[in-house]
């Protein structure tokens, strides 16, 4: 695939394109889906008395992928920047705050960043098998180049990858708790619980993904990406979103009705599926409405955030019980 137009080379420095292009928000809330994904291992196959005792697999693995997350949104803003220029010009590319040149140099240095602590939590945790979790973080930045570079111009194929690429945090925080706990067999034992975090952030996501492709639909024919709503139109995408919505609801609700959430954290259950509902809704009331597609998109974002503060929340409510 042909690389993006390349803009004039001027030395600059913008502090706050440096800090805006990463999405600093969205790296720090993915984190803690690895955080969630640790606890969970530990309330299943506590190995100790204690969660501290594994503090330092906490802040290796939160920054690792707090690193890795960051240098793949700088690749997708390199090559959606023609795109961005339409629907997000305020952005550090199209803007011209930041070179193409200077974001390929940030770029490695985040991914430096993720591969080092990775390796570190290998160093610390002398355990067999921790070799799996930095094999999982360098398949995460090819994934991420993969999706910025080519997939995205699929359309659904795409938007399932930026869905995979979120939701996977909770995955990985169980391989890394699994390799400290088990070696290699353990890293591979996913529990039911972590699938289920992983199918509710995963669908509501991708729901996002799909509506937001609603939104982008005269940026993304520059680049002739084929989202849902471009290829099949507005209705469909919406339809599809609403489906999509109402999967995460029933596998969010699951997680309680399985017995893997305690009763008193009923409001997360409640609030979350209120809100991921509105959001499948929305849309269907007028698939073509900016406003309307806006709300659905919006409380998609706050229903995966509900999801993070119940996947946080559940482990280390029943480990703080235990104590």
């Amino acid at each position: 695939m042909t690389e993006p137009r390349i803009q004039p080379e001027e030395p600059r420095f913008d502090a706050k394109a440096f800090l805006t292009i990463i999405r600093p928000q969205n790296c720090f809330i993915g984190g803690l889906t690895v955080i969630a994904g640790i606890a969970m291992g530990f309330k299943l196959f506590p190995l100790t008395t204690s969660l501290w005792d594994f503090l330092d697999l906490f802040i290796y693995s939160y920054i690792t992928y707090f690193a890795v997350a960051a240098g793949g949104n700088i690749v997708n803003d390199i090559y959606d920047i023609e795109i961005d220029r339409i629907n997000r010009p305020h952005r550090a590319l199209p803007s011209g705050r930041m070179t193409i040149k200077q974001a390929w140099y940030y770029v490695t240095f985040w991914v430096i960043i993720g591969v080092f602590f990775s390796w570190l939590g290998i160093a610390v945790n002398l355990t067999q098998g921790r070799y799996v979790s930095l094999f999982v973080v360098i398949v995460f930045v090819a994934i991420a180049y993969a999706y910025a570079a080519k997939v995205k111009s699929l359309g659904l194929a795409g938007n399932i990858m930026v869905a995979f690429s979120f939701a996977f945090g909770i995955v990985y925080g169980s391989v890394v708790y699994g390799e400290v706990a088990g070696g290699i067999t353990r890293a591979f034992v996913i529990p039911l619980p972590v699938w289920l975090f992983f199918l509710t952030a995963f669908m509501i996501l991708q729901a996002r993904e799909t509506i937001k492709g609603a939104e982008d639909v005269k940026g993304d024919a520059i680049r002739d990406v084929r989202t849902i709503a471009r290829v099949y139109g507005h209705e469909t995408a919406a339809f599809i979103a609403a489906l999509l919505n109402a999967v995460g609801v029933i596998c969010f609700a699951s997680v309680w009705l399985l017995g893997f959430a305690n009763w008193v954290l009923w409001p997360l259950l409640i609030s979350g599926c209120v809100v991921v509902t509105g959001a499948g809704i929305a849309p269907l009331t007028g698939p073509t409405d900016a406003k309307r597609l806006l709300i659905g998109s919006t409380l998609d974002k706050i229903g995966a955030l509900i999801g993070l503060v119940a996947f946080v929340a559940i482990p280390l409510f029943d480990i703080i019980l235990a104590i």
